[in-house]
């Protein structure tokens, strides 16, 4: 299997986040993902962490695998269909901004796309959006060829 460039410099990203993480959170994933990240990252890539997590500048693959990481070993939700579901909410607001920032800067011009208030007290969970699967498929792919990787065909 064959790893993208794109891939390894996310594998560095991780690392660096994990460097600056606390000890407890990092000893929670597998030695043999951690293994993996280091015998798979680039090495010529440089990135340093000067700010903090959400103020920096990642790739989304990266942001995908903090995620995934976030997913399997951290959280402490015992429904990790809730958790994918805030998530999914989470992503949906961040395209409503996304959405009336680009209305209020006249970028397009007239689009006719639909915007979903998400109101919290008032409105039942959504179903599972594109984005959402999306994401689920991308977690589910990565697993694979990362479990693939590690032990093989």
């Amino acid at each position: 299997m064959e790893i993208s460039l794109e891939q390894r410099e996310a594998y560095s990203e991780v690392l660096e986040v994990l460097r600056h993480m606390d000890k407890f959170y990092v000893n929670m994933i597998p030695k043999k993902i951690i293994m993996f990240f280091y015998d798979n990252c680039s090495l010529d890539y440089e990135f340093r962490m000067t700010k903090s997590i959400g103020e920096e500048r990642l790739k989304e693959k990266t942001l995908d695998l903090l995620s995934l990481l976030n997913l399997n070993y951290w959280t402490k939700t015992k429904n990790k269909d809730e958790f994918i579901m805030r998530y999914s909410i989470n992503d949906i607001r961040t395209q409503n901004q996304l959405n009336s920032q680009l209305e209020k800067q006249n970028i397009f011009t007239k689009i006719d796309v639909q915007n979903r208030e998400i109101n919290s007290q008032n409105e039942n969970l959504p179903t599972l959006s594109n984005t959402a699967w999306d994401f689920c498929k991308k977690a589910i792919t990565f697993i694979k060829n990362l479990i693939i990787k590690i032990f093989g065909d």
